[in-house]
Protein backbone atom coordinates (compact mmCIF):
# COMPACT_ATOMS: atom_id res chain seq x y z
CA UNK A 1 0.00 0.00 0.00
CA UNK A 2 1.17 3.57 -1.18
CA UNK A 3 1.59 6.54 1.06
CA UNK A 4 1.05 10.18 0.67
CA UNK A 5 3.25 13.03 1.16
CA UNK A 6 0.98 15.55 3.20
CA UNK A 7 3.00 18.46 1.93
CA UNK A 8 2.42 17.66 -1.51
CA UNK A 9 -1.17 16.50 -1.07
CA UNK A 10 -2.12 19.59 0.55
CA UNK A 11 -0.39 22.36 -2.14
CA UNK A 12 -1.60 20.30 -4.95
CA UNK A 13 -5.17 20.64 -3.10
CA UNK A 14 -5.54 23.73 -0.91
CA UNK A 15 -9.17 23.34 -0.57
CA UNK A 16 -8.40 20.30 2.13
CA UNK A 17 -5.60 21.65 3.93
CA UNK A 18 -5.17 20.57 7.55
CA UNK A 19 -6.87 23.74 8.43
CA UNK A 20 -10.26 22.83 7.31
CA UNK A 21 -10.73 19.55 9.35
CA UNK A 22 -12.33 18.32 10.67
CA UNK A 23 -15.21 19.20 8.30
CA UNK A 24 -19.01 20.21 9.21
CA UNK A 25 -21.42 17.37 8.50
CA UNK A 26 -22.54 19.62 5.86
CA UNK A 27 -19.06 19.99 3.81
CA UNK A 28 -18.43 16.61 4.54
CA UNK A 29 -22.19 15.50 2.91
CA UNK A 30 -21.23 18.20 -0.47
CA UNK A 31 -17.85 16.08 -0.84
CA UNK A 32 -18.62 13.09 -0.62
CA UNK A 33 -21.80 13.68 -3.02
CA UNK A 34 -19.23 15.50 -5.23
CA UNK A 35 -17.47 12.44 -5.88
CA UNK A 36 -20.16 10.29 -6.14
CA UNK A 37 -21.91 12.26 -9.11
CA UNK A 38 -17.32 11.79 -10.42
CA UNK A 39 -16.62 15.50 -9.75
CA UNK A 40 -13.81 14.15 -7.83
CA UNK A 41 -11.84 11.76 -9.74
CA UNK A 42 -10.91 8.53 -8.18
CA UNK A 43 -7.61 9.39 -7.42
CA UNK A 44 -8.46 12.42 -5.78
CA UNK A 45 -11.10 10.25 -3.58
CA UNK A 46 -8.26 7.70 -2.75
CA UNK A 47 -5.71 10.41 -1.42
CA UNK A 48 -8.39 12.08 0.61
CA UNK A 49 -8.82 8.68 2.01
CA UNK A 50 -5.17 8.16 2.65
CA UNK A 51 -4.83 11.78 3.55
CA UNK A 52 -7.61 11.28 6.87
CA UNK A 53 -6.44 8.30 7.60
CA UNK A 54 -2.44 8.98 7.94
CA UNK A 55 -3.93 11.57 10.06
CA UNK A 56 -5.85 10.27 12.17
CA UNK A 57 -9.52 11.76 11.18
CA UNK A 58 -10.52 7.38 11.31
CA UNK A 59 -14.18 9.01 10.66
CA UNK A 60 -13.75 11.08 7.68
CA UNK A 61 -11.49 8.51 5.94
CA UNK A 62 -13.85 5.78 6.88
CA UNK A 63 -16.90 8.29 4.80
CA UNK A 64 -14.52 8.78 2.07
CA UNK A 65 -13.54 4.70 1.62
CA UNK A 66 -16.99 4.34 1.94
CA UNK A 67 -17.92 6.14 -1.40
CA UNK A 68 -14.59 4.77 -2.61
CA UNK A 69 -15.31 1.02 -2.54
CA UNK A 70 -19.01 1.68 -3.52
CA UNK A 71 -17.91 3.41 -7.02
CA UNK A 72 -14.10 1.03 -7.22
CA UNK A 73 -15.75 -2.26 -5.64
CA UNK A 74 -12.43 -3.88 -6.91
CA UNK A 75 -9.51 -1.92 -5.21
CA UNK A 76 -7.65 -4.13 -2.92
CA UNK A 77 -5.92 -1.08 -1.41
CA UNK A 78 -9.40 0.72 -0.24
CA UNK A 79 -10.83 -2.68 1.04
CA UNK A 80 -7.75 -3.39 3.03
CA UNK A 81 -7.29 0.64 4.02
CA UNK A 82 -11.07 0.41 5.33
CA UNK A 83 -10.43 -3.04 7.37
CA UNK A 84 -7.24 -1.13 9.01
CA UNK A 85 -9.04 1.87 9.94
CA UNK A 86 -12.75 -0.04 11.25
CA UNK A 87 -9.77 -2.41 13.01
CA UNK A 88 -8.46 1.34 14.88
CA UNK A 89 -12.19 2.32 15.48
CA UNK A 90 -12.68 -1.09 17.26
CA UNK A 91 -15.06 -2.24 14.70
CA UNK A 92 -13.20 -5.67 14.45
CA UNK A 93 -15.72 -8.07 12.61
CA UNK A 94 -16.83 -5.24 9.70
CA UNK A 95 -12.91 -4.82 9.58
CA UNK A 96 -12.14 -8.91 8.78
CA UNK A 97 -15.29 -8.27 6.08
CA UNK A 98 -13.18 -5.31 4.65
CA UNK A 99 -9.93 -7.62 4.76
CA UNK A 100 -11.82 -10.91 3.57
CA UNK A 101 -12.90 -8.46 0.25
CA UNK A 102 -9.35 -7.01 -0.14
CA UNK A 103 -7.56 -10.68 0.40
CA UNK A 104 -10.35 -12.36 -2.34
CA UNK A 105 -8.44 -9.72 -5.05
CA UNK A 106 -5.15 -9.90 -4.00
CA UNK A 107 -4.60 -12.48 -2.20
CA UNK A 108 -0.90 -12.77 -1.72
CA UNK A 109 -0.53 -9.27 -0.22
CA UNK A 110 1.47 -9.48 2.97
CA UNK A 111 0.80 -6.50 4.58
CA UNK A 112 -2.75 -7.25 3.92
CA UNK A 113 -2.64 -10.96 5.80
CA UNK A 114 -0.48 -8.87 8.61
CA UNK A 115 -3.69 -6.44 9.13
CA UNK A 116 -6.40 -9.60 8.80
CA UNK A 117 -4.18 -11.46 11.24
CA UNK A 118 -3.63 -8.69 13.58
CA UNK A 119 -8.04 -7.86 13.27
CA UNK A 120 -8.16 -11.67 14.22
CA UNK A 121 -6.39 -11.53 17.05
CA UNK A 122 -8.61 -8.67 18.24
CA UNK A 123 -11.84 -11.07 17.96
CA UNK A 124 -10.07 -13.67 20.16
CA UNK A 125 -9.90 -15.79 17.26
CA UNK A 126 -6.36 -16.64 18.03
CA UNK A 127 -5.49 -19.81 16.24
CA UNK A 128 -7.01 -18.07 12.61
CA UNK A 129 -4.23 -15.23 13.74
CA UNK A 130 -1.24 -17.02 14.16
CA UNK A 131 -1.68 -18.75 10.93
CA UNK A 132 -2.14 -15.52 8.91
CA UNK A 133 0.99 -14.90 10.74
CA UNK A 134 2.59 -17.77 9.77
CA UNK A 135 1.88 -17.23 6.32
CA UNK A 136 2.97 -13.65 6.29
CA UNK A 137 5.89 -15.65 7.27
CA UNK A 138 6.50 -18.15 4.65
CA UNK A 139 6.85 -14.95 2.03
CA UNK A 140 8.94 -13.21 4.45
CA UNK A 141 10.69 -15.42 6.83
CA UNK A 142 12.15 -12.04 8.71
CA UNK A 143 9.10 -10.08 8.58
CA UNK A 144 9.74 -8.65 12.08
CA UNK A 145 5.63 -6.88 12.06
CA UNK A 146 5.01 -10.56 11.78
CA UNK A 147 6.91 -12.24 14.53
CA UNK A 148 5.92 -9.67 16.72
CA UNK A 149 2.40 -9.76 16.41
CA UNK A 150 2.83 -13.86 16.73
CA UNK A 151 4.62 -12.89 20.18
CA UNK A 152 1.88 -10.58 20.93
CA UNK A 153 -0.99 -13.12 19.88
CA UNK A 154 1.04 -16.19 22.58
CA UNK A 155 0.86 -13.54 25.20
CA UNK A 156 -2.60 -12.76 25.41
CA UNK A 157 -3.41 -16.08 24.93
CA UNK A 158 -1.25 -17.27 28.36
CA UNK A 159 1.80 -18.97 25.78
CA UNK A 160 4.03 -16.83 27.95
CA UNK A 161 7.30 -18.67 27.40
CA UNK A 162 6.33 -18.81 23.41
CA UNK A 163 6.00 -15.21 23.36
CA UNK A 164 9.17 -14.31 25.52
CA UNK A 165 10.95 -16.43 23.17
CA UNK A 166 9.65 -14.40 20.50
CA UNK A 167 10.34 -11.20 21.69
CA UNK A 168 14.06 -12.31 22.98
CA UNK A 169 14.96 -13.28 19.62
CA UNK A 170 13.65 -9.81 17.77
CA UNK A 171 16.28 -8.22 20.59
CA UNK A 172 18.85 -10.27 19.36
CA UNK A 173 18.66 -9.05 15.77
CA UNK A 174 18.01 -5.36 16.85
CA UNK A 175 18.41 -4.22 20.32
CA UNK A 176 16.59 -1.14 19.73
CA UNK A 177 13.63 -2.58 19.23
CA UNK A 178 11.82 -0.61 21.67
CA UNK A 179 8.27 -2.50 21.58
CA UNK A 180 10.08 -5.61 21.86
CA UNK A 181 11.24 -4.35 25.14
CA UNK A 182 7.93 -3.41 26.25
CA UNK A 183 6.40 -6.84 25.30
CA UNK A 184 8.81 -8.51 27.07
CA UNK A 185 8.68 -6.93 30.40
CA UNK A 186 4.99 -7.08 29.99
CA UNK A 187 5.53 -10.92 29.69
CA UNK A 188 7.82 -11.25 32.49
CA UNK A 189 5.34 -8.89 34.71
CA UNK A 190 2.60 -11.71 34.00
CA UNK A 191 5.16 -13.97 34.98
CA UNK A 192 5.78 -12.94 38.34
CA UNK A 193 9.29 -11.64 37.25
CA UNK A 194 9.61 -9.27 38.63
CA UNK A 195 13.68 -8.04 38.22
CA UNK A 196 13.72 -9.01 34.62
CA UNK A 197 10.48 -6.88 33.65
CA UNK A 198 11.91 -4.43 35.47
CA UNK A 199 15.00 -4.75 33.39
CA UNK A 200 13.12 -4.97 30.30
CA UNK A 201 10.92 -1.64 30.82
CA UNK A 202 13.87 0.42 31.79
CA UNK A 203 15.44 -0.72 28.27
CA UNK A 204 12.41 0.12 26.91
CA UNK A 205 12.21 3.46 28.71
CA UNK A 206 15.84 4.34 27.95
CA UNK A 207 14.51 3.97 24.01
CA UNK A 208 10.91 5.85 24.25
CA UNK A 209 10.99 8.26 27.22
CA UNK A 210 7.60 9.52 26.65
CA UNK A 211 5.74 5.96 27.45
CA UNK A 212 3.09 7.05 30.09
CA UNK A 213 2.06 3.31 29.94
CA UNK A 214 5.78 1.98 30.34
CA UNK A 215 6.41 4.47 33.38
CA UNK A 216 2.98 2.96 34.99
CA UNK A 217 4.12 -0.69 34.25
CA UNK A 218 7.56 0.10 36.02
CA UNK A 219 5.87 1.79 39.13
CA UNK A 220 3.43 -1.51 39.17
CA UNK A 221 6.48 -3.84 38.83
CA UNK A 222 8.31 -1.46 41.69
CA UNK A 223 5.26 -1.54 43.96
CA UNK A 224 5.10 -5.42 43.73
CA UNK A 225 8.65 -5.79 44.49
CA UNK A 226 7.95 -3.32 47.97
CA UNK A 227 9.90 -0.60 46.44
CA UNK A 228 6.91 2.18 47.26
CA UNK A 229 8.58 5.78 46.88
CA UNK A 230 10.40 4.63 44.14
CA UNK A 231 7.02 3.41 42.46
CA UNK A 232 5.58 6.68 43.25
CA UNK A 233 8.88 8.24 41.26
CA UNK A 234 7.51 6.38 38.54
CA UNK A 235 4.17 6.87 38.83
CA UNK A 236 5.08 10.50 38.74
CA UNK A 237 6.64 10.30 35.25
CA UNK A 238 4.04 8.54 33.89
CA UNK A 239 1.13 11.85 34.91
CA UNK A 240 4.39 14.20 33.59
CA UNK A 241 3.59 12.23 30.29
CA UNK A 242 -0.47 12.24 30.20
CA UNK A 243 -1.74 13.87 33.46
CA UNK A 244 -5.22 13.16 33.14
CA UNK A 245 -3.86 9.09 33.51
CA UNK A 246 -6.41 8.10 36.16
CA UNK A 247 -4.78 4.65 36.87
CA UNK A 248 -1.29 6.23 37.45
CA UNK A 249 -3.03 8.44 40.09
CA UNK A 250 -4.68 5.45 42.04
CA UNK A 251 -1.66 2.81 42.04
CA UNK A 252 -0.16 5.82 43.16
CA UNK A 253 -2.53 6.63 45.45
CA UNK A 254 -2.00 2.95 47.06
CA UNK A 255 1.49 2.79 47.34
CA UNK A 256 1.58 6.52 49.26
CA UNK A 257 -1.19 4.26 51.51
CA UNK A 258 1.27 1.90 52.03
CA UNK A 259 3.88 4.00 53.42
CA UNK A 260 0.87 5.32 56.20
CA UNK A 261 1.23 9.02 54.00
CA UNK A 262 -2.68 9.37 54.02
CA UNK A 263 -2.91 12.57 52.93
CA UNK A 264 -1.00 12.59 49.87
CA UNK A 265 -3.22 9.13 49.22
CA UNK A 266 -6.28 11.14 49.21
CA UNK A 267 -4.67 13.98 46.81
CA UNK A 268 -4.06 10.88 44.57
CA UNK A 269 -7.32 9.17 45.09
CA UNK A 270 -9.14 12.32 44.68
CA UNK A 271 -7.47 12.94 41.47
CA UNK A 272 -8.63 9.62 40.09
CA UNK A 273 -11.86 10.59 41.07
CA UNK A 274 -11.76 13.61 38.69
CA UNK A 275 -10.21 12.13 36.23
CA UNK A 276 -12.44 9.24 35.84
CA UNK A 277 -15.59 9.39 38.11
CA UNK A 278 -16.89 6.16 36.76
CA UNK A 279 -14.15 4.00 38.69
CA UNK A 280 -15.62 2.59 42.19
CA UNK A 281 -12.18 1.18 43.40
CA UNK A 282 -10.65 4.89 43.59
CA UNK A 283 -13.72 6.21 45.51
CA UNK A 284 -13.76 3.22 47.90
CA UNK A 285 -9.93 3.55 48.12
CA UNK A 286 -10.47 7.49 48.82
CA UNK A 287 -13.03 6.32 51.74
CA UNK A 288 -10.48 4.29 52.99
CA UNK A 289 -8.09 6.81 52.95
CA UNK A 290 -10.13 9.35 54.66
CA UNK A 291 -11.09 6.17 57.43
CA UNK A 292 -7.64 6.58 58.42
CA UNK A 293 -7.53 9.83 58.92
CA UNK A 294 -10.28 10.14 60.95
CA UNK A 295 -12.37 12.06 58.31
CA UNK A 296 -15.39 9.73 58.77
CA UNK A 297 -18.11 12.08 56.88
CA UNK A 298 -16.14 12.15 54.11
CA UNK A 299 -15.06 8.53 53.98
CA UNK A 300 -19.07 7.64 53.98
CA UNK A 301 -19.61 10.07 51.06
CA UNK A 302 -16.98 8.61 49.08
CA UNK A 303 -17.83 4.76 49.84
CA UNK A 304 -21.53 6.08 49.13
CA UNK A 305 -20.12 7.30 45.73
CA UNK A 306 -18.82 3.89 45.32
CA UNK A 307 -21.96 2.15 45.93
CA UNK A 308 -23.94 4.38 43.65
CA UNK A 309 -21.39 2.65 41.14
CA UNK A 310 -22.03 -0.59 41.73
CA UNK A 311 -24.41 -1.24 44.55
CA UNK A 312 -23.38 -4.64 44.78
CA UNK A 313 -19.61 -3.45 45.47
CA UNK A 314 -18.62 -5.78 49.08
CA UNK A 315 -16.34 -3.71 50.09
CA UNK A 316 -17.29 -0.50 49.92
CA UNK A 317 -20.59 -1.61 51.81
CA UNK A 318 -18.36 -3.05 54.49
CA UNK A 319 -16.02 0.20 54.67
CA UNK A 320 -19.37 2.40 55.45
CA UNK A 321 -20.76 0.04 57.58
CA UNK A 322 -17.07 -0.25 59.76
CA UNK A 323 -17.28 4.16 59.52
CA UNK A 324 -20.80 4.12 61.14
CA UNK A 325 -20.05 1.58 63.57
CA UNK A 326 -17.17 3.84 64.75
CA UNK A 327 -19.27 6.61 65.21
CA UNK A 328 -21.91 5.04 66.89
CA UNK A 329 -24.81 4.79 63.84
CA UNK A 330 -25.94 1.20 64.70
CA UNK A 331 -28.79 1.41 62.81
CA UNK A 332 -27.17 2.48 59.33
CA UNK A 333 -24.03 0.09 60.44
CA UNK A 334 -26.51 -3.14 60.74
CA UNK A 335 -27.70 -1.84 57.57
CA UNK A 336 -24.76 -2.02 55.72
CA UNK A 337 -23.13 -5.38 57.55
CA UNK A 338 -26.77 -7.01 56.35
CA UNK A 339 -26.68 -5.83 52.61
CA UNK A 340 -23.14 -7.21 52.38
CA UNK A 341 -23.82 -10.47 53.39
CA UNK A 342 -26.54 -10.78 51.39
CA UNK A 343 -24.08 -10.80 49.00
CA UNK A 344 -21.44 -12.60 50.21
CA UNK A 345 -22.15 -14.50 53.48
CA UNK A 346 -19.24 -16.31 53.62
CA UNK A 347 -16.96 -13.58 54.98
CA UNK A 348 -16.78 -13.90 58.68
CA UNK A 349 -15.24 -10.67 59.46
CA UNK A 350 -18.74 -9.45 58.14
CA UNK A 351 -20.35 -11.77 60.53
CA UNK A 352 -17.98 -10.45 63.70
CA UNK A 353 -18.70 -6.42 62.99
CA UNK A 354 -22.47 -7.68 62.69
CA UNK A 355 -22.01 -9.37 66.11
CA UNK A 356 -20.55 -6.60 67.91
CA UNK A 357 -23.12 -3.97 66.64
CA UNK A 358 -25.89 -6.35 67.40
CA UNK A 359 -24.38 -6.33 70.76
CA UNK A 360 -24.20 -2.77 71.37
CA UNK A 361 -27.84 -2.21 69.90
CA UNK A 362 -28.85 -4.67 72.85
CA UNK A 363 -30.00 -7.22 69.98
CA UNK A 364 -28.47 -10.44 72.25
CA UNK A 365 -29.98 -13.16 70.73
CA UNK A 366 -29.46 -11.62 67.31
CA UNK A 367 -25.42 -11.48 68.61
CA UNK A 368 -25.17 -14.93 69.23
CA UNK A 369 -26.17 -16.70 66.00
CA UNK A 370 -24.10 -13.75 64.38
CA UNK A 371 -20.80 -15.05 66.39
CA UNK A 372 -22.14 -18.64 65.65
CA UNK A 373 -21.34 -17.53 62.06
CA UNK A 374 -18.10 -16.27 62.68
CA UNK A 375 -16.52 -19.55 64.60
CA UNK A 376 -18.53 -21.68 62.03
CA UNK A 377 -16.43 -19.71 58.97
CA UNK A 378 -13.59 -18.98 61.16
CA UNK A 379 -12.90 -21.86 63.28
CA UNK A 380 -9.35 -20.73 64.58
CA UNK A 381 -10.36 -17.47 65.53
CA UNK A 382 -10.03 -17.51 69.46
CA UNK A 383 -11.06 -13.60 69.78
CA UNK A 384 -14.28 -14.55 68.32
CA UNK A 385 -14.76 -18.00 70.26
CA UNK A 386 -13.95 -15.73 73.62
CA UNK A 387 -15.90 -13.03 72.78
CA UNK A 388 -18.64 -15.55 71.86
CA UNK A 389 -18.12 -17.33 75.45
CA UNK A 390 -18.63 -13.81 77.31
CA UNK A 391 -22.23 -13.04 75.82
CA UNK A 392 -22.84 -16.55 76.31
CA UNK A 393 -22.22 -16.12 79.98
CA UNK A 394 -23.98 -12.70 79.82
CA UNK A 395 -27.28 -14.29 78.72
CA UNK A 396 -27.00 -17.32 81.51
CA UNK A 397 -25.52 -19.92 78.98
CA UNK A 398 -22.22 -20.51 81.46
CA UNK A 399 -21.95 -24.30 80.41
CA UNK A 400 -21.90 -22.91 76.44
CA UNK A 401 -19.74 -20.48 77.30
CA UNK A 402 -17.34 -23.22 79.26
CA UNK A 403 -17.09 -24.88 75.70
CA UNK A 404 -16.38 -21.87 73.70
CA UNK A 405 -13.65 -20.72 76.23
CA UNK A 406 -12.29 -23.51 76.09
CA UNK A 407 -12.13 -23.44 72.94
CA UNK A 408 -10.48 -20.13 72.51
CA UNK A 409 -7.74 -21.44 74.68
CA UNK A 410 -7.19 -24.52 72.50
CA UNK A 411 -6.01 -22.17 69.86
CA UNK A 412 -4.27 -19.75 72.40
CA UNK A 413 -3.41 -21.41 75.30
CA UNK A 414 -0.78 -18.64 76.35
CA UNK A 415 -4.02 -16.66 77.30
CA UNK A 416 -4.12 -15.87 81.33
CA UNK A 417 -7.13 -13.80 80.92
CA UNK A 418 -9.10 -16.40 79.39
CA UNK A 419 -7.81 -18.76 81.62
CA UNK A 420 -8.69 -16.23 84.41
CA UNK A 421 -12.23 -16.13 82.57
CA UNK A 422 -12.60 -20.06 82.53
CA UNK A 423 -11.84 -19.99 86.99
CA UNK A 424 -14.67 -17.67 86.99
CA UNK A 425 -17.18 -19.97 84.87
CA UNK A 426 -16.36 -22.85 86.67
CA UNK A 427 -16.82 -20.95 90.13
CA UNK A 428 -20.21 -19.87 89.11
CA UNK A 429 -21.68 -23.26 88.46
CA UNK A 430 -19.87 -24.49 91.94
CA UNK A 431 -17.49 -26.87 89.92
CA UNK A 432 -14.46 -26.24 92.47
CA UNK A 433 -12.14 -29.01 91.25
CA UNK A 434 -12.13 -27.85 87.76
CA UNK A 435 -11.70 -24.59 89.20
CA UNK A 436 -8.75 -25.06 91.26
CA UNK A 437 -7.07 -26.87 88.41
CA UNK A 438 -7.63 -24.08 86.09
CA UNK A 439 -6.37 -21.71 88.06
CA UNK A 440 -3.43 -23.46 89.61
CA UNK A 441 -2.19 -23.89 86.05
CA UNK A 442 -2.61 -19.83 85.96
CA UNK A 443 -0.18 -19.41 88.61
CA UNK A 444 2.12 -22.14 87.23
CA UNK A 445 1.71 -19.63 83.97
CA UNK A 446 2.17 -16.56 86.01
CA UNK A 447 3.70 -17.32 89.61
CA UNK A 448 3.21 -13.55 90.31
CA UNK A 449 -0.58 -13.71 90.81
CA UNK A 450 -0.50 -16.17 93.06
CA UNK A 451 -1.21 -14.03 95.72
CA UNK A 452 -3.98 -11.69 94.24
CA UNK A 453 -5.74 -15.39 93.23
CA UNK A 454 -5.40 -16.60 96.70
CA UNK A 455 -6.93 -13.24 98.01
CA UNK A 456 -9.68 -13.10 95.35
CA UNK A 457 -10.46 -17.33 95.42
CA UNK A 458 -9.67 -18.18 99.32
CA UNK A 459 -10.74 -21.92 98.90
CA UNK A 460 -7.69 -22.21 96.31
CA UNK A 461 -5.24 -21.75 99.35
CA UNK A 462 -6.81 -24.74 100.62
CA UNK A 463 -7.06 -26.92 98.49
CA UNK A 464 -3.04 -25.91 97.69
CA UNK A 465 -2.32 -27.00 101.30
CA UNK A 466 -3.66 -30.46 100.12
Amino acid sequence: MSFLDFEDFEEEHPEFAKGKHPYSDLELNELLNEARSGSLSLDTLDELSLYHFEKGNLSEALKFLEVLTELSPFSADAWERMGMVLNNLGKYEQALEAFNCAESFNPFEVELLLNKGITLDNLGRAEEALEYFERVLAFDPINVDAEFSKGVTYERTGRLEDAVSIFRALLARDPENKDAWYELGYCYDLNDKLLEALECYERHLDLSPFNHNAWYNRGIVLSRLGSNRKAIESYELALAVQSDFSLAWYNMGNSYAILKMFDNAIECFRQATETDPQDELAWHNLGNAYEEVDQFPEAIRCYTEALALDTNHLESLFGRGCVYDQVDDFEHALEDYKAALKISPDVAEIWYARADVEYNMGMFQEAVESYRSVVRLDPENDEAWSEYAELLDELGHTDEAIAAIQTSLQINPLSKERLYILATYYVKLNKRKEAVRTLLHLIDSDPSSEEKLLNEFPFLGTRKQH
